[in-house]
């Protein structure tokens, strides 16, 4: 009886239960919106996203800089949305080439740029599109500060904080930086969506774990990075959720779980049909490192990224070889005592972490929020392409942000309630970090507006790296202000850094690049102009012969690498490839008119040509051949130019002169409507288009450009009527 009795009380218990938990859902379904906490909310995060669009305004006038050009201006796919352009995207690397990456839904947010919100070539549009994505993202941050603090000072704190750090821009400003930020969007929405997940039930619960499952494909298929999503999940149950059981949190882990193994799935797909190569050992020196020494060395690192987020006073977009030297084991370099140091530091943060689980659960989480989203990037769990990069902080830095918040906060509940002059100050001392913050990067925003200055603080921030020394030269050489002595001494210090690497590891752009400066100050030289009176004993043929010396060392470098790589490839069915570049024959080509050696400058631009369809090489080659007394193949090589690239209408009026030359009454140039033309049904154009077809068809086999050499040969044989054969 006393069994049955107590029952029927805990079954009244629960009904009870039951009935106020469904009170409590109506009440909530029948709440306004705007509410009071709601408004306060919403102004609170308004003030924070206006700080941040005051901070970043300067950045919507920001060129295409670093790899916006490939990425997004020459990417023949975002020009139009088409069905073919949209399998391409999904079925093709990011970007087109050599890049061992696939991030299709980034790629189509270029051709929603390009194609469907018509900004094409004008970078405003995309920097717009960037600057509301990282607002969204800030929303995010101040969603999970609130969730995990449970305060509002702290998460206010924490979203400014983060919103306004300087490091940040190299995400935002940067374009090709969106990859990191859909990434970011795909882990923090996925948590957030998992924390609603475990507090509902019934159809609220599936569609919060719907949201989840869209916000990890949108992060995967972003970007790669977004696996940390998993770690994270974890993290978060490990943390706050251990009272929910394992199966209330296993939709979440399937909802998950399955975009990462639909992009692995896609992913490995994607690349077993793609050319291969080693990444650059001059982007991250680890790759020729040892187990330990690589690892040591990205300990090192951490502490760099630790030193940025604490005083980011200098930045740069570029760390390559030897900013950061590797581990040497040894007591005798500040170097390897940074290594020590920064080593330290990670135990200490450890040990914070561990104290706080059971004191302080936010810290901890936020802890090791900052390590596991660091972790794919940090080069510790495995080598990547580049040995540390400003963009690998975006969401890392929330993790950091959000301890500096709540170490700022728990400061000013110690601060005695009697004395409100300390409040004063704290707040007065808070409000100035924040405008430093926004004032460095409203700074660094500035440098991405002029390519000459991003370059120079680039140089400044890491002047052991090869590629600021040379890029910032090469920014610079063609000014009329330049000062040659500053650039000289910057080239020759980028090949200093490269010149004892062997060839396998060294960059063969680096040396092209000097060739090309060098052979410009030959010309000022030659023309009579005065560089400066460092050159006053010097002759245009002495830097000639320099330039020269340049590119036969970037060919040798270029030639090495590209055997090892035809060899990789050889070995995933792809016989023949090259990468070889055609830029650096034109170079050579023209040292070699330089110094008045037009075979050897022929030659050049023939190994050019058959690497690629170049129209500024064809162009030079058009002019060596004609200068040699060949005019016909003169005309073949300025209308395979005119091919590539037919915008170049002064390319058009030197072929009509050359087939005027030719052939002064015969049927190549047409005179209908008193404007001469080329006659396409002239026997003689007919061929040379033909030509120009399969050699330009034949370049692209050879780098395995199927789609695009497809693409010549229908128009070849159906718009100009070449025969089949000829074009195999």
């Amino acid at each position: 009886m006393y069994g049955v009795k107590r029952d029927k009380r805990k079954a009244g218990q629960a009904f009870g239960e039951e009935t106020k938990s469904r009170d409590r859902r109506i009440k909530a379904a029948s709440a306004p919106i705007l509410t009071p906490h709601a408004i306060k909310h919403a102004l609170l995060l308004a003030a924070v996203i206006g700080a941040t669009f005051c901070a970043y305004s300067n950045s919507l006038q920001a060129p295409f800089l670093l790899d916006n050009d490939p990425v997004i201006l020459n990417d023949p796919r975002i020009r139009a949305v088409t069905a073919s352009h949209i399998h391409r995207i999904l079925t093709e690397q990011y970007p087109l080439g050599l890049s061992g990456l696939y991030r299709p839904l980034t790629t189509l947010s270029y051709l929603f740029n390009y194609a469907v919100l018509g900004n094409g070539t004008n970078p405003g549009g995309y920097h717009w599109f960037n600057l509301i994505l990282h607002v969204v993202n800030i929303a995010l941050v101040y969603a999970l500060g609130l969730a995990i603090f449970e305060q509002i000072p702290v998460a206010l704190l924490l979203t400014a904080i983060w919103g306004l750090h300087p490091v940040l821009t190299e995400a935002v400003t940067n374009i090709v930086g969106r990859a990191d930020m859909l990434a970011a969007f795909g882990v923090l929405a996925a948590l957030l969506c998992h924390r609603q997940a475990l507090r509902t039930s019934g159809r609220r619960r599936a569609a919060w774990l719907a949201a989840m499952t869209l916000a990890v494909t949108v992060g995967m298929f972003s970007k790669e990075g977004a696996i940390v999503v998993v770690a994270v999940v974890a993290l978060y149950d490990f943390t706050f959720g251990r009272s929910a059981s394992w199966r209330s949190r296993i939709p979440s882990y399937a909802a998950v779980a399955v975009p990462c193994l639909c992009f692995v799935g896609a992913r490995a797909h994607v690349l077993a049909n793609a050319a291969a190569a080693p990444f650059p050992f001059g982007d991250n020196p680890l790759m020729g490192a040892g187990f330990w020494t690589a690892r040591l060395t990205a300990v090192k690192i951490i502490g760099k990224y630790w030193l940025l987020l604490i005083w980011p006073a200098r930045l740069s977009y570029d760390y390559s070889y030897n900013q950061i030297p590797i581990f040497g084991w040894g007591w005798g370099r500040w170097e390897d005592w940074r290594t020590v140091i920064a080593l330290i530091a990670c135990v200490a943060a450890a040990v914070v972490a561990m104290r706080s689980y059971r004191r302080n659960k936010p810290v901890f989480f936020f802890i090791l929020f900052f390590f596991v989203t660091l972790a794919p990037v940090s080069n510790l769990v495995i080598i990547i392409g580049t040995i540390m990069g400003e963009r690998f902080l975006y969401l890392p830095s929330v993790g950091f942000a959000a301890c500096a918040a709540w170490a700022i906060y728990a400061v000013s509940q110690r601060l005695p309630a009697r004395q409100p002059s300390y409040r004063h100050a704290g707040v007065a001392a808070l409000t100035v970090i924040l405008i430093a913050l926004a004032g460095r990067t409203y700074d660094r925003n500035a440098d991405w507006l002029d390519p000459g200055r991003f370059w120079q603080s680039g140089l400044e921030a890491a002047p052991g790296s090869y590629r600021t020394n040379l890029v910032a030269a090469t920014k610079a050489y063609l000014s009329p202000l330049n000062d040659w002595s500053q650039t000289i001494g910057e080239v020759d210090r980028a090949l200093a850094i490269l010149d004892g690497l062997p060839d396998l590891e060294n960059t063969g752009f680096a040396y092209r690049d000097a060739g090309l400066v060098y052979r410009t100050l030959g010309d000022k030289l030659a023309s009579g102009s005065t560089p400066g009176t460092a050159f006053a004993g010097t002759s245009a043929g002495y830097w000639y012969g320099k330039s020269l010396n340049a590119l036969l060392r970037s060919e040798k470098i270029e030639l090495a690498q590209d055997q090892r790589n035809r060899v990789l490839n050889a070995k995933r069915g792809m016989p023949g490839l090259t990468f070889a570049p055609s830029a650096l024959y034109l170079q050579m080509g023209l040292t070699y008119t330089r110094l008045a050696d037009p075979q050897h400058a022929l030659a050049a631009f023939e190994r050019g040509r058959v690497l690629d369809a170049n129209p500024d090489l064809l162009e030079q080659l058009a002019e060596a051949y004609r200068a040699a007394g060949d005019r016909r193949r003169a005309a073949a090589a300025l209308v395979e130019a005119v091919a590539e690239d037919p915008s170049r209408n002064a390319l058009t009026s030197k072929l009509l002169d050359l087939y005027t030359e030719i052939d002064p009454h015969g049927c190549a140039v047409s005179r209908e409507g008193g404007e001469p033309g080329l006659n396409l049904n002239c026997p003689m154009v007919h061929g040379d288009i033909c030509a120009a077809s399969r050699n330009m068809i034949a370049g692209l086999a050879r780098g395995w450009r199927n789609f695009e050499a497809g693409s010549i040969r229908r128009t070849a044989v159906e718009d100009f009527g070449c025969a089949p054969e000829l074009l195999k």
